[in-house]
């Protein structure tokens, strides 16, 4: 069997390999590992390097697709030619849906001819064949017949890689979940490395990453605001994002905020609905996300991260989102009521400015709901809390009628307490809605962090104003601030 180099793309483990610190240690510790056994190998420390070979056979990049194993496999395999490896592709060997025993025979025997000469690294990309497979539990084997004969001649095999005259190390990408994963195979690439889901600060550095792949400059773009859009996205989307953006960009100009949120809301959302709006429904939008949502959230001390009038995917109008901050905390009951009052709003500028009409005010109404049950359950963390999606008041999932007539009181105390703030928010900054909303937001249609604070500051909208009248409402219905 004739082999074939496996080509990597031309990147390194040292500038392009971004977003997983802890990853990346390992990857480098996989090339420092490769290195050593080339090392002991020219020293004719052939022991040592059988022992190593036969405690570790090989290593495992598993995780989602577009989790960045391929990224990641691809710069250790730069890495590996630097220190005289020679890469092989795997893929000869899983060709096939169900792999003849032969066949892996006659791979590992040109393998062992080219040893002979030089260091190999065999590089398995999606592989999940070579695996096997097993019960979540690890009570049984449920590999299929077919494949039993494949998978025992495999687990020979990489036991022989010991006796190679020069090192072997193979590496295998696949979505499979180890515990999914034959045990003996398992055992023999003693290395699991797992690609998860970004975090924060890795999904701000790739997107800087990418940013200045497609030769935009970073500094002029809100990649916090697109972080947080992506929570729980895989790296391989963040490159998919930015691209299109890029490519949008090399058609209309320079590239901005509002194209990559386009890219994101179509890929979270769906294509956007067909249905075009008005220049009247965009104006009433518009006061409904800024006047109704974001303006309360911000005058209480939440922070602003986007809003939106384009259309979606479910032909529903507008997004705002927010998230806390550091005097409003997470699951705070702060930041419960600071909810409560930011869906409240859009009634308080219905009332007040007579702008949102009746658009999503069921919709914001149940959302005030949710966390008004929210707020209460710090009270009573007993009380089991069910509500549809259209009703207004809770109405069922309680122990008894009384229960159910006790916190829809609560409920509506809480959610009156929130509108009288939201109202005065709308009140006091009357004219500074009207200005964002028909001279900023209605024109750009998006807006991310950034933008929204940048006029914000423009008009003297000053950020938690009334964090304390929160506070103090939150006294006077008896909940800890």
């Amino acid at each position: 069997m004739k082999l074939k180099p496996f080509n990597p793309r031309d990147i390194s483990l040292s500038d392009d390999f971004i977003g997983f610190p802890l990853i990346q240690d390992e990857l480098r510790e996989i090339v420092e590992y490769l290195e050593y056994l080339s090392k002991i190998t020219a020293e004719g420390k052939d022991e040592i390097k059988r022992m190593l070979i036969s405690s570790e056979s090989g290593s495992l990049f598993l995780g989602r697709t577009g989790a960045g194993k391929t990224h990641a496999l691809h710069c250790v395999v730069n890495e590996a030619k630097k220190k005289g490896y020679y890469p092989v592709d795997g893929s000869l060997m899983h060709e096939k849906a169900v792999i003849d025993p032969k066949d892996i025979r006659e791979f590992f025997d040109s393998c062992r001819k080219m040893a002979e000469k030089k260091p190999l690294l065999i590089v398995y990309d999606d592989a999940r064949q070579l695996l096997g497979s097993r019960h979540r539990g690890g009570e049984y084997d449920n590999n299929h017949q077919q494949t039993r004969p494949m998978l025992s001649e495999f687990r020979r095999q990489l036991d022989g890689l010991q006796y190679y005259a020069n090192p072997v190390h193979i590496i295998v990408t696949s979505a499979t979940v180890i515990w999914h994963i034959d045990r003996q195979i398992a055992r023999r690439f003693s290395r699991h490395l797992r690609f998860p889901s970004p975090e924060d600060e890795s999904r701000k550095a790739l997107f800087n990453y990418y940013l200045e792949k497609f030769e935009h400059d970073p500094s002029t773009i809100d990649v916090e605001t697109l972080s947080f859009l992506m929570e729980g996205v895989v790296s391989g989307k963040i490159e998919e994002i930015v691209s299109k953006a890029s490519y949008k960009a090399d058609i209309n100009g320079e590239l901005t905020n509002k194209m990559l949120v386009r890219q994101i809301i179509r890929y979270l959302q769906g294509p956007p609905s067909d249905t075009s709006l008005t220049p009247e429904k965009k104006t009433n939008v518009a006061y409904h996300e800024f006047g109704g949502h974001t303006l309360p959230a911000y005058a209480v001390g939440l922070e602003p991260i986007l809003v939106t009038i384009t259309p979606s995917a479910d032909g529903s109008y507008g997004r705002n989102f927010h998230k806390h901050s550091d005097s409003i905390p997470p699951s705070s009951a702060k930041y419960h009521f600071a909810n409560v009052i930011t869906a409240m709003g859009s009634t308080a500028v219905y009332q007040e400015l007579e702008k949102s009409k009746e658009e999503g005010r069921m919709g914001d109404l149940t959302g005030s709901s949710k966390s008004a049950l929210s707020l209460y359950a710090l009270k009573n963390p007993l009380v089991k809390m069910s509500m549809g999606e259209d009703e207004t008041y809770l109405s069922k999932g309680l122990f008894s009628d009384e229960n159910r007539v006790e916190i829809e009181e609560e409920v509506k105390k809480i959610k009156d307490a929130a509108l009288e703030i939201a109202r005065e928010i709308i009140t006091e900054y009357h004219d500074q809605v009207v200005e964002f909303t028909e001279k900023h937001l209605v024109t750009k249609e998006i807006m991310v962090r950034s933008e929204i604070l940048d006029v914000l500051k423009e008009l003297g909208v000053e950020q938690g104003k009334y964090y304390d009248v929160m506070c103090e409402a939150l006294r006077k219905l008896e909940y800890p601030v």
